[in-house]
């Protein structure tokens, strides 16, 4: 983070605007990069941008099979300048009031009631978040075999291995068994006394003397028909060809805070599937976002982590540039946000190794962020599928693993 010279400063508390050395709006990283080239077809395919239906473009289907077996391991030269950069300056936990986030509950096929108690420590916030990616509905199937391609069914034993206090229901898969399938798993959650939060609205909900509303919001929901009596906060994330227009979350922020929340925070599932980077698309409504208000994103949908940034709002100082998120607001109040792009999958049935791994990541608030700390996760099968620890596999795969996330998240906020 570049700093203004000492005798700058001292100019500007006597009268020069302080953002003079800010760069012209919109002519910096993540506004402007360089694209890349000579990506491999599956590379470029992306099903988030809702152009195109895998049930008839055979080809592109093929190509995104592929992707989920190679992935998207790169970016453009200057995001991974940005974040190679960035994240050894994202500081560890702080001060305040500990929220800890799971990323993508999936459908998992065994285990159910179990797989989960492995990693049940390593989730120590004083609220404990996660995105459930399937419906669990006790009516409808719950085998791969008797469901449709790319549709899940979890048995509601899956429930009580979550060790959850929040869960996220509005994402792509929400309307997997339909309506009265989203229906019976509100039923399911609630009968477990875990709250819920995306569907008709949002939770709010009071820790440690403070007031935290979660507001969820999902790309889309693969092609299937919204609900008729319930409402999902569809907002096309993915979307490339149009401005996505962010005004709804916008005024759902300024409703929290006039509801008398102390920090918001946006639970969003979008990105791009299998890409190990947020495409600079997503980092510019990031920063929209922080600027409506968001005090904390944590994102979830790519299936593989990615590098966080931490923004700076109303802070001069924090020239914005390659390396440092900064933004300026109307209001001038000077706070911290942070940007959690993707945690991953939290388990899976899916076959690679970085798709099987996914973070637990903790956030200090107080009532903005202060500080944030990753630990990993994997799903493994010895004799059922179940999540533990990836710093407990000695295995050579995992080991590669556990380097690759330290490299691309950064040690400064590991625990």
């Amino acid at each position: 983070m570049r700093l203004l010279a000492p005798m700058a400063v001292l100019l500007c508390v006597i009268g020069c605007d302080p953002y003079a050395a800010w760069p012209e709006e919109g002519s910096y990283f993540p506004y402007v990069y360089t694209p890349q080239t000579d990506l491999e077809a599956y590379e470029e395919v992306r099903w988030e941008t809702e152009d195109w239906d895998p049930a008839e473009d055979l080809d592109l289907a093929g190509q995104y099979l592929l992707k989920l077996q190679h992935h998207r391991p790169s970016a453009p030269v200057e995001a991974l300048s940005h974040f190679d950069s960035h994240v050894g300056t994202i500081p560890p936990l702080g001060d305040g009031v500990r929220l800890s986030f799971a990323g993508d509950v999936m459908w998992l096929g065994e285990n159910w009631a179990e797989f989960a108690l492995p990693v049940a420590d390593l989730l120590d916030g004083d609220l404990r978040i996660g995105n459930l990616e399937t419906p669990t509905s006790p009516d409808h199937p719950t085998e791969q075999e008797d469901l449709d391609l790319y549709t899940f069914n979890a048995p509601p034993e899956i429930l009580d291995s979550l060790p959850l206090d929040v869960v996220q229901l509005n994402n792509n898969h929400s309307m997997d068994v339909g309506e009265d399938g989203l229906e019976a798993t509100i039923a399911e959650v609630e009968a477990r006394g875990l709250q819920h939060t995306g569907v008709d609205g949002h939770a709010t909900v009071e820790v440690g003397g403070r007031s935290i509303a979660l507001l969820s919001y999902t790309w889309g929901l693969n092609g299937k028909p919204a609900p008729q009596d319930h409402e999902l906060f569809v907002v096309p994330f993915g979307r490339l060809d149009e401005d996505v227009d962010l005004s709804g979350v916008g005024a759902d922020i300024e409703a929290a805070r006039t509801g008398g929340a102390d920090t918001v925070v946006l639970m969003l599932h979008w990105g791009y599937e299998y890409e190990y980077y947020a495409d600079p698309h997503f980092l510019v409504m990031g920063r929209e976002l922080v600027g409506l208000g968001a005090d904390l994103i944590v994102g979830h949908g790519p299936h593989v982590a990615q590098p966080p940034e931490l923004c700076h709002v109303n802070k001069p100082l924090a020239v914005p540039e390659i390396g440092t998120c900064s933004i300026r607001t109307d209001d001038g109040v000077a706070r911290t946000a942070a940007i959690l792009y993707s945690l991953g999958n939290f388990d899976t049935m899916q076959p690679t190794v970085p798709v099987q791994t996914g973070l637990i990541a903790t956030v200090s608030l107080d009532p903005d962020v202060t500080g944030l700390g990753w630990e990993a996760v994997t799903t493994v099968r010895d004799d059922v599928r179940t999540v533990v620890p990836l710093a407990d596999r000695t295995e050579g795969a995992y080991v590669a693993e556990m380097r690759r996330l330290e490299f691309l998240l950064g040690k400064a906020w590991k625990r």
